[in-house]
Order: structure tokens, then C-alpha cells, then sequence
């Protein structure tokens, strides 16, 4: 095959990549924000966001903005693992944006050792992470519209040799908590007072017989 054959499928390949990122930077865009923040039982509260144009938001409105118990049955769906409670819906209408807040009791699965697990969907891509502050992104196009996907998770304070392990169905985040309950400094003065006591009352009980 001759370079007078080839070239044409060059300029062919080339034409199609440059009309193919010219159609991508024409689409329409979404961004959804979720940010987990964890607490010390493996709870989580959650707030998504997203913005829509026009016809998307009245598309979005009318499957689900004016039907949020449709919202959250879906958002239940998506976390069965968990126990939704607390769901709140707000819309701003002139910006077209919406946020969506819940908590999600046992969304960090108990292990044993005070180990806790947070499963991660394997199409989000890490992109920093480290002790209780992990990042992670993905861009899918549906139905002709570019959504690009932001998960902020924030362990809770007191997360130990939080790591990032790929698995199975999900990845992972797993870290330690220290679960050994603290002893209030008022009961340990008291011991020391009861201690105290007990020894000045078996001194005493001794010097009278």
C-alpha cells in the first residue's frame, strides 16, 4: 500500500477525531457534587448538588423536583445498604440548581477491630486521598449529555491508617477507629477518692482491734 492510499485515511481519522471533540465541546454539561462526611459510628451525611440548562432542569423537575418522594426512593435504591432518614429537598429556580441533603445511618460497614469500610462504585477515578480526605471523579456521557461526577469523602476525626483498597464489585476506603470508650476524668477522681478511703477505713479498723 503506497503513502497516496494512506494519507486519505489519515485526513479521514483526523477530520473525525476534530469533529468528534467539536460535538463533545457543544453537549450539554451537568455537574454533581456529593460530599460524604462520616462520623464515628459509620453514619454518614450526605449533600448533593447539581446545576441543569433549561430544558434539562424542566425535564428533571418534572420526573423528579416536584416529586421528591420519587427522588427518594431512587436515592434509597442507590444506598440500600443503608438506612435513609432525614431527606430534604431545596430548589433554586433562577439558577436551576438544586441540592439534595439526607443522613445514611451504616453507610460505613463495621468489620470487627474498629475497622469500617466505605464502598466506592469502581467507575470513579481517585484522584487524591489521604487520612480522612479522599477525592474521587468520573465524566459519562448519557443521552447526549456530559456528566461529570464529583465524591468528596471526609472520614471522622480520629480515622487511623485510612487506605484505598481496588475490590471487587466496589473499591474500597477502609480505615481504623479507636472504639474503647474513654473513662470520664470525674469517675477516675472518684476511684482515687473511694481508693483513698477504703485504705484509711482498713488502717483504721486495724488500730482498733
Amino acid at each position: 500500500m503506497n503513502s497516496a492510499s494512506i494519507l486519505p485515511r489519515f485526513l479521514f481519522v483526523g477530520l473525525f477525531t476534530a469533529l468528534s471533540l467539536h460535538a463533545q465541546e457543544n453537549m450539554p454539561t451537568r455537574n454533581i457534587d456529593q460530599t460524604f462526611t462520616f462520623d464515628e459510628r459509620g453514619d454518614a451525611k450526605i449533600e448533593m448538588s447539581f446545576q441543569y440548562g433549561a430544558a434539562q432542569w424542566a425535564t428533571w423537575k418534572e420526573e423528579y423536583g416536584d416529586h421528591p418522594d420519587i427522588l427518594l426512593r431512587n436515592l434509597r435504591y442507590q444506598l440500600a445498604s443503608a438506612v435513609i432518614d432525614d431527606f430534604a429537598l431545596d430548589k433554586d429556580e433562577i439558577h436551576r440548581h438544586a441540592t439534595a441533603r439526607l443522613k445514611a445511618r451504616a453507610l460505613a460497614r463495621y468489620r470487627s477491630g474498629g475497622e469500617f469500610v466505605v464502598d466506592v462504585p469502581k467507575n470513579m477515578k481517585l484522584i487524591s486521598g489521604s487520612g480522612g480526605d479522599w477525592i474521587f471523579t468520573n465524566s459519562t456521557l448519557v443521552n447526549g449529555e456530559i456528566i461529570n461526577q464529583t465524591i468528596h469523602g471526609k472520614l471522622p476525626v480520629g480515622a487511623q491508617n485510612a487506605h484505598f483498597m481496588p475490590g471487587g464489585d466496589f473499591d474500597q476506603i477502609v480505615y481504623q477507629m479507636n472504639l474503647t470508650p474513654a473513662r470520664p476524668k470525674g469517675w477516675l477522681e472518684l476511684g482515687i477518692v473511694l481508693l483513698v478511703l477504703g485504705s484509711a477505713v482498713g488502717f483504721v479498723s486495724t488500730r482498733v482491734s
